[in-house]
């Protein structure tokens, strides 16, 4: 889906989970998040999982976030809503998110 329609994110979380995340201007790790970037283990040790997506030469392109691995992620989990804002701030420490401005501006 990423080669056929590129993005800047991909957010997958419960309705109203961005009443919940840290930053208003960058996008939410919610349940699963999709950065166009090579992201470790090391720089996000809080990520239950890491996927890298290759792209078409099989070189990774990006990798999937995902918070919660072992059960549905719920607004009423509050270690799941914990775990999502722990990754949010490390994305941030780390300088490997975007504010919602930069991206659609380096899109064009």
């Amino acid at each position: 889906m990423i080669s056929l329609f590129p993005a800047q994110y991909i957010s997958v979380a419960p309705r109203y989970y961005d009443q919940h995340q840290v930053f208003e201007d960058k996008p939410g790790a919610g349940w699963m998040l999709y950065l166009p970037r090579v992201i470790t283990a090391q720089q996000l040790p809080e990520a239950q999982a890491l996927i890298p997506t290759p792209s078409a030469g099989k070189k990774q392109k990006g990798t999937i976030i995902i918070s919660t691995l072992d059960e549905i992620f719920s607004l009423d989990n509050a270690r799941h809503i914990e775990r999502a804002n722990q990754i949010e701030l490390r994305l941030v420490d780390q300088d490997l998110i975007d504010t919602y401005a930069d991206m659609y501006q380096s899109a064009d």
